[in-house]
């Protein structure tokens, strides 16, 4: 395997691509997110690849596409990732049942000449051929199919270590038969998303990765501006607050922290409930001044960032809570991690977040959006780390009177986060029903 670092800016955060076959590093130039460093695998000739370019990082977010899905399971141990999306490819790449059939395979490296590589990537992008025809790199028809042979051989052997999350299966794949796709991924044993898309082999990983991984900056924006109307809109999240409240055992909590108060709505509930003397509030933007504790401190930045870099302020808070933010963290068991660290023997852990399925009425206009982890997954990311872990779900559904109120509903609380959808307005209000499915889950653990 050969690799570039295509962005390196010394983050300790890692956007790790396996890339499609024929592609190399120059394919994937200039995608990399705010924060980000970048890093993309290609050339699986051999199933070599060094961990130990990867120790700098505390999150490594992982997208593979095509052949790339194979070579990624190959290599990374489960345990690695934070995040783990596969795009259009299957860990069996030479299956005529769960990958692409045998003959097809190679036959297509048995005929390989710069003719056919050519008809490959045509059908391989599909409209998007022309637009990105220079971006192929330069390796050789001879390295191209020495590749595919090799992989043909490696995938007779081949044990997969992968969790995935997240899977994109587009229905116009003229390489991966998409019913091979779907075979494969509904017996996954980690039981991944799967998302069918109306797209070709080929999809823009940035917009992936913009919507998995929305920059700070943008969601701060977002949330802000909602700032004036979401108390009044946001009917779900109140809801969900309430009950969140309801589940926190009586103890005494004379210091703690939130995370993402925004406009205030549990932070209200909260301290009139438990009166602590010390709170620190940590969110994306400006915050108004609570006056909810006697001593309020206030980070204004990641915090995610803020709860790596707390330093050794160990056993100091009785609870850190968080209403509805936490689905917006890259990596959720950093955060379950450091909760644990800064919290006292017996400390409570209570927050919310949503799992799949949540506002799944958007996906059809939007496939590309936030990626949330199981029940179950949570759970695990949580053992470690607590003796006593409660998990509850709940389905909230909301109905509007139009498709325009939904999407003004979407404004006014800003819970569409960094997505947006590519289609025109009237399109988008033909997409959308007039209901919106809220999947919350909640956390109370205690270290």
């Amino acid at each position: 395997m050969r690799y570039e670092h295509t962005h390196d800016s010394g983050s300790d955060r890692l956007i790790l691509i396996f890339a499609g076959w024929s592609t190399d590093a120059s394919f994937y130039s200039g995608i990399a997110p705010a924060g980000y460093d970048m890093m993309v695998v290609y050339d699986y000739t051999d199933m070599d690849f060094p961990l130990e370019c990867l120790k700098r990082y505390s999150t490594i977010c992982l997208f593979a596409w095509s052949l790339g899905v194979f070579a990624a399971s190959c290599v990374i141990p489960s345990g690695l990732p934070a995040m783990a999306v596969a795009v259009n490819g299957t860990e069996t790449p030479v299956d005529d049942d769960f990958g692409i059939p045998e003959s097809i395979f190679k036959g297509t490296a048995a005929n390989l000449d710069d003719k056919n590589l050519m008809k490959f990537r045509r059908r391989m992008c599909a409209e998007a051929y022309q637009s990105l025809a220079g971006k192929f790199g330069n390796r050789t028809t001879e390295s191209l199919r020495n590749e595919l042979e090799a992989i043909a051989r490696h995938s007779t052997t081949h044990k997969s270590h992968i969790h995935w999350d997240r899977v994109y299966v587009s229905t116009k794949d003229a390489i991966f038969p998409p019913a091979n796709q779907m075979h494969a991924w509904k017996s996954h044993p980690s039981g991944p998303e799967i998302r069918s898309v109306d797209m070709s082999h080929y999809i823009c990983l940035a917009d992936i990765i913009r919507g998995a991984i929305p920059t700070r900056t943008t969601i701060g924006d977002k949330f802000r501006k909602a700032l004036p109307t979401y108390s009044d809109n946001a009917s779900a999240q109140r809801n969900i607050a309430s009950a969140l409240l309801g589940m926190i055992p009586d103890v005494t909590i004379e210091k703690g922290i939130e995370i993402g108060p925004g406009s205030g709505i549990f932070t209200e509930m909260f301290c009139k409930r438990f009166q602590p003397r010390e709170m620190d509030f940590v969110d994306l933007y400006t915050l108004p001044d609570y006056g909810y504790a006697t001593e309020e401190r206030y980070h204004i930045c990641d915090a995610e960032d803020w709860m790596e870099n707390a330093g050794n302020e160990d056993s100091l808070f009785d609870a850190i809570v968080s209403a509805s933010a936490i689905q917006w963290f890259v990596n959720p068991e950093r955060f379950f991690h450091n909760a644990s660290r800064m919290l006292k023997s017996g400390g409570i852990l209570a927050c919310s977040t949503f799992l799949p399925g949540n506002l799944e009425e958007l996906y059809p206009s939007n496939p590309f959006g936030l990626i949330y982890r199981d029940k179950t997954t949570i759970k695990e990311m949580l053992q470690p780390y607590f003796d006593n872990v409660r998990l509850e779900e709940e389905e909230i559904t909301l109905t509007f009177d139009s498709q325009r109120e939904l999407l003004l509903h979407l404004r006014h609380t800003g819970v569409g986060g960094a997505s947006s959808s590519p289609l025109p307005l009237s399109q988008l209000l033909a997409s959308l029903p007039q209901h919106l499915t809220y999947r919350p889950l909640y956390i109370i653990a205690r270290r």
